[in-house]
């Protein structure tokens, strides 16, 4: 099944915002969409699993979000038709929440970039491909949007700025002392 990321953008866009849904309300949505493609979607045993390995206070509004994004666009017909009869419900939705762990509802809902790792997620889980992008493509560009990486970069980057203004801190007081030394001697 192809999914068009772009038409999918555009239709959320256009979408209205509406307060967000229960979380029932988003795990009936979600359910429907298994429903739709005639596989049992997950019970509520499965539901309460997903939830204690996500072990995360953002499980929820992700849970949440997931059922906004396929609510608010072709995102869930195009979803029921990749899935095929033998899914694993569960097993789709751990991965799917695994992977986007660290996004948020409002990063998913103010950043494009974020927004479309997120679909993009959903459509890797679903063994979906993107339109017009071979899956070296959409592998590639799903690596570049990929916020746990750049969170990862962030952080190497604000440790080597840390270590470098430890080393120019204690080069300079280094050369401070030099410099008392050598006045120092010169008096």
């Amino acid at each position: 099944m192809l999914f068009d990321i772009q038409t999918l953008r555009k239709q959320l866009a256009a979408a209205p915002i509406v307060s967000p849904f229960s979380h029932e309300l988003a795990v009936a949505i979600i359910c429907d969409t298994f429903r739709l493609a005639n596989v049992r979607p997950p019970s509520r045993q499965d539901w309460t699993t997903l939830e204690d390995r996500a072990n995360s206070p953002l499980w929820r509004e992700q849970v949440v979000m997931l059922a906004h994004l396929l609510a608010g666009s072709a995102l869930r017909d195009d979803s029921a038709k990749a899935l095929r009869k033998d899914a694993e419900p569960l097993r789709i939705l751990q991965r799917f929440f695994e992977y986007i762990a660290p996004l948020t509802a409002e990063m998913v809902r103010s950043n494009g970039f974020r927004q479309e790792e997120f679909l993009r997620r959903w459509v890797d889980v679903l063994d979906g491909q993107v339109l017009n992008e071979s899956a070296k493509e959409s592998a590639k560009r799903l690596d570049q949007l990929d916020y746990r990486k750049a969170q990862e970069q962030l952080k190497r980057a604000e440790t080597a700025r840390k270590q470098e203004a430890e080393r120019r801190e204690q080069l300079l007081r280094e050369a401070q002392q030099r410099e008392a030394e050598a006045r120092g001697w010169r008096e």
